[in-house]
């Protein structure tokens, strides 16, 4: 149902004001007839084109549609009270129905126009955040690269520096590009990628945070070449990555795997950690989803992956077992690709 939603909500996204103004109107005038040869009470439904042109074009086409939709019911209701005269009731009717419908169309701009300023807002401070983290880690790595002649302890604070600036820069990506992936903004660049260097560079991302954690890292292959996007995918495998380590304990192995067989490219990413309630294993990939008793993180990596994944036309889900571990798999259809 949610995804349903987005998709209606980016189809008219996409659509000019003209566009959505014209579908509304139209939307009310076939209420307005059906209204005529129902029995039913259909007067609430007219606040759908209401919301739609409030919404989508703004508090002016809220107005015109408002205006129609009482307009229309108050010919619809007099036509069935009998002969054309004048109907007192009915015009109080009209008025009052008029004034709420206004007010309604109001509202919903207004709330619409506050979403959009907080969105931008949040865009704009968090691109601002992008460019200093950027920095941080290129003098981090820098600093890595020279510290031969550093205490371990200090060579170990870089370290760990390190991996929290990338952790943050993933953050960041992620908020940015939720939206874009939601409007259906991000272009998806499908092309040919080897899976062994694929695999090692993403694993090389997170290998640091592995290793001052104690966690050891395995990798399986099974295929040579695949078509996907392998910047998004990349993304994908490395968020995937973070979150089965944040889970796992000392001393226990991640293992990621690629296989690609029957016509489709399979990533997994399995843990040995505490496992995910089956009531939650739907709602990690929702914005801001935590397991119950968890802390840390947004769950926007998640929902970032979820999204990335069926842009390229494939599917998400968790297999888990309480106390055993989880495991994130994801596929991308190769569309004949073998």
């Amino acid at each position: 149902m949610n995804s349903t939603l987005k998709r209606f909500d980016a189809f008219f996204e996409r659509r000019s004001k003209t566009t959505i103004l014209c579908l509304s109107l139209v939307a009310a005038v076939l209420l307005g007839v059906l209204s005529y040869y129902t029995s039913s009470d259909l007067l609430i439904l007219y606040l759908a084109p209401i919301f739609m042109a409030s919404w989508y074009a703004g508090w002016r086409s809220g107005f015109v549609v408002a205006i129609y939709a009482a307009v229309s019911a108050f010919i619809t209701e007099t036509f069935k009270a009998g002969p054309i005269e004048f109907h007192p009731d009915l015009t109080a009717t009209l008025a009052v129905r008029l004034a709420a419908y206004l007010v309604i169309a109001r509202t919903i701009a207004r709330l619409n126009e506050i979403r959009r300023q907080q969105e931008e807002l949040t865009n704009f401070i968090v691109h601002d955040l992008r460019s200093p983290i950027a920095s941080s880690i290129t003098g981090l790595l820098t600093l890595q690269q020279t510290s031969f002649g550093l205490p371990d302890h200090d060579r170990e604070m870089v370290d760990l520096a390190l991996v929290a600036n990338n952790q943050a820069l993933s953050l960041v990506n992620s908020i940015l590009d939720v939206a874009k992936l939601e409007s259906g903004k991000m272009p998806v660049e499908t092309q040919g990628v080897e899976l062994e260097p694929f695999l090692d560079e993403c694993l090389q991302q997170v290998e640091l945070w592995a290793r001052g954690t104690g966690i050891k890292l395995e990798c399986e292959v099974v295929g040579k070449s695949a078509q996907f996007d392998p910047v998004l995918t990349a993304r994908v495998v490395v968020n995937l990555l973070s979150n089965a380590l944040k889970f796992s304990p000392e001393g226990s192995t991640v293992t990621t795997r690629a296989v690609l067989s029957h016509g489709a490219l399979r990533f997994s990413v399995a843990d040995q950690g505490p496992g995910i309630p089956q009531e939650y294993a739907d709602l990690v990939f929702e914005p801001f989803g935590q397991v119950r008793g968890t802390q840390g993180g947004t769950g926007l990596g998640l929902t970032f992956c979820r999204l990335a994944v069926q842009a390229q036309g494939g599917r998400i889900w968790v297999e888990t077992h309480l106390g055993k571990g989880t495991t994130m798999l994801f596929t991308v259809p190769q569309h004949g690709h073998s």
